[in-house]
């Protein structure tokens, strides 16, 4: 029995005993300024944050997006060295959580190693994390195995793509960490942890990772293949007999958006590069069943997958051109929120950010998209500037489809339409069932008060 336990431990410990690379990581301290959506026109908040980055091939420094977005300071530190680097943002998607550091100062990359890539993974594998959270200066790291590997939304982006879940404890400055496995090769980056549970904790795998890093080759980041298509799995009998899938499996296309020339409502995809969609929209991969997206993930904009579709129960081979298609309500990242105020009345584009807030608004564009003549929401801020120009009037937060008669398209738009306004009234009118009547002259001089009142800088950040 004794001699049994000392094996089991022996065993244990060899899992990691191998040398960690300590200078293949990096601390780094981002100074930011983060927008105030609710109240666009004031100085956005100083804050400062740290968090962790792997070196990878090419000096290059490799962190969560959430790490460094907004940052208007980036300072890099080694393990046992004192100096404070400059740093900048090179490239960064949103979208995967993931972002590249290049170094102001070369010489920074002496006596350091870089991390391999590799994705050769598999549920239980060891892992080590590491990083600089929170509780000391020096640098931690923490041991667990592979939970899962599974398709999860990224808390940043709410963007769908492949995670690989660790029980390996995770905290706040171990973002965009290294996570290695006992060969000391990088098998992802650290991004977030489940709240309210023991040691559930996600990472960006090196399949997103090796795309992100691809897409970075031109220059550019096009980011990660969207669309606004509607797909349904296929697990009823009769849907099944319905559409005459046989024995066939598949996933039905139930909407697609105006701008889709390929595919249709109705279609059922059968297979994506030869490989088979079963009816719960999962496919055949190198790590279990995954979602039939795991076959997109690893292409880039503007490449050819190749479909095969049942469309009036006749099956056909087409080729479909990857492209990141924009919601019609999407989320802003490192700019500065845009707003006009007229009348004492403030309005703003309806971004994520801003929706974040005030949910109600986002839902009546639920599933609604982009159109040639409708290429952005824009919506009234909750605070209202007192003046006689709006003496008796309470908005709230509301949707404006109409200035003057004239449906809105975008904020660009309705930053014409105002300054354009020749006719003694102006008329706001909203989804809602709301109206605001005030008179133009009015409304247009009043911002002279407004600014010497409420100490405003400008009427409009466009």
């Amino acid at each position: 029995m004794y001699i049994k336990l000392i094996f089991i431990i022996t065993l244990s410990l060899n899992i990691f005993a191998k040398e960690i690379k300590t200078n293949s990581l990096v601390k780094i301290f981002t100074t930011t300024s983060v927008p105030n959506y609710l109240y666009p026109w004031q100085t956005s908040k100083i804050s400062h944050f740290t968090g962790s980055g792997a070196i990878i091939s090419n000096n290059r420094i490799l962190t969560s997006a959430h790490v460094v977005s907004s940052a208007k300071l980036i300072e890099i530190k080694k393990e046992n060295d004192p100096k404070r680097y400059l740093a900048k943002v090179k490239y960064i998607s949103h979208q995967a959580d993931l972002a590249v550091l290049e170094l102001i100062d070369k010489n920074f990359f002496k006596n350091t190693s870089f991390l391999t890539l590799t994705d050769k993974i598999k549920t239980r594998d060891a892992v080590t994390v590491l990083g600089y959270p929170v509780g000391g200066n020096n640098i931690s790291t923490t041991t667990g195995i592979i939970s899962r590997i599974e398709y999860r939304r990224y808390v940043w982006s709410s963007k769908y793509l492949l995670t690989i879940q660790i029980d390996a404890a995770i905290n706040p400055g171990n973002s965009g960490g290294p996570v290695v496995n006992d060969k000391n090769e990088l098998i992802g980056i650290a991004m977030m942890k489940l709240r309210k549970s023991s040691n559930i904790a996600y990472i960006v795998p090196t399949y997103i990772i090796n795309t992100f890093l691809e897409d970075c080759k031109d220059g550019k980041i096009d980011g990660f293949a969207s669309s606004n298509i509607y797909t349904q799995k296929i697990n009823n009998d009769t849907l099944k007999k319905y559409y005459n899938l046989n024995k066939r499996t598949g996933i039905l296309v139930t909407k697609v958006s105006n701008e889709e020339k390929v595919l249709k409502e109705n279609d059922i995809i059968l297979s994506i590069d030869n490989k088979d969609i079963a009816n719960d929209g999962t496919i055949k991969t190198k790590y279990s069943r995954l979602s039939f997206i795991y076959a997109l993930n690893s292409k880039q904009i503007g490449e050819n997958i190749k479909l095969k579709i049942l469309r009036n129960k006749i099956e056909i081979y087409l080729d479909y051109t990857l492209r990141n298609q924009e919601s019609l309500i999407k989320y802003e990242f490192e700019q500065e929120p845009r707003y006009v105020i007229y009348g004492g009345f403030a309005f703003t584009p309806l971004s994520k950010n801003y929706a974040y807030k005030n949910p109600s608004l986002e839902k009546s564009f639920y599933q609604k998209e982009i159109t040639k003549d409708y290429t952005e929401v824009v919506a009234s801020l909750s605070t209202i500037f007192p003046h006689k120009v709006n003496r008796g009037y309470y908005l709230g937060a509301k949707i404006l489809i109409k200035v003057n008669d004239i449906n809105i398209k975008s904020f660009k738009h309705l930053l014409y339409v105002l300054d354009n306004v020749k006719s003694e009234f102006t008329i706001f009118e909203f989804l809602e069932n709301k109206k605001i009547i005030l008179n133009t002259k009015e409304a247009k001089s009043s911002f002279k008060d407004l600014k010497d009142v409420y100490h405003l800088n400008s009427d409009k950040r466009e």
